[in-house]
């Protein structure tokens, strides 16, 4: 069984789904759960002429403590063991996917969880797939929530 569950969040109704997920995994097998969240350095934000890119990080990163405090004090609440990691820059440049499977795989995670946002067509084409790529690149198995977008 699972022994390790490292939790994707991007603040999201899909990251919420993913830790509610993980949160039932973890309680059936006295599992300890990581969340980790990556301060996107890639958004379109940046490039932005009227934007201080260096205040936007700020923003962003304070956004992400945010997501993982809310989501230690629900875990804290359930009595799940865990911890939190806000993966500040990105391990490997740019690239959000590859940052959450090197995390996965360095703490030796048994089980990865996290949400998906449904996008189809040519917004999954501009947009990309997170989930798609860590599913590449994790070396454990990810389970996948889904939220449709609106």
């Amino acid at each position: 069984m699972y022994q390790r569950i490292l939790v994707a969040m991007d603040g999201g109704a899909a990251s919420e789904l993913a830790l509610e997920q993980a949160m039932i995994i973890a309680r059936a097998a006295n599992a300890e759960v990581e969340v980790v969240h990556v301060v996107d350095d890639r958004s379109p934000f940046l490039d932005a002429s009227n934007l201080d890119p260096v205040r936007l990080i700020e923003d962003l990163t304070t956004a992400g403590q945010s997501v993982l405090a809310a989501a230690s004090g629900r875990l804290a609440a359930a009595g799940i063991r865990h911890v939190t990691r806000l993966l500040g820059k990105p391990m490997v440049e740019g690239d959000v996917a590859a940052t959450i499977a090197a995390e996965a795989n360095g703490w030796g995670a048994d089980l990865v969880v996290m949400g998906t946002h449904g996008r189809r067509g040519v917004r999954r084409l501009v947009m990309g797939s997170v989930a798609r790529s860590v599913i590449n690149l994790a070396v454990a198995p990810v389970l996948l929530l889904r939220a449709e977008e609106a």
